[in-house]
């Protein structure tokens, strides 16, 4: 399996939003993340991320 780390995309928003609002998944992590998180939810994760200090703020994503 190769997998690639690229910067996040805003139509990276759909898939955010549909892996993280598996409740078991989100059983299974402790970010206090919103149930269920919604594609609203993943474009303001990634317009943050976009508009993040470049050398203050790593956040990726990773596809495969």
């Amino acid at each position: 399996m190769i997998c690639r780390i690229r910067k996040w995309e805003l139509f990276d928003a759909k898939d955010l939003a549909a892996a993280l609002s598996n409740k078991n998944l989100q059983d299974n992590l402790c970010d206090g993340l919103p149930y269920p998180y919604t594609e609203q939810d993943g474009v303001d994760f990634i317009t943050s991320m976009l508009a993040a200090g470049r050398n203050e703020t790593f956040a990726f994503a990773i596809y495969i």
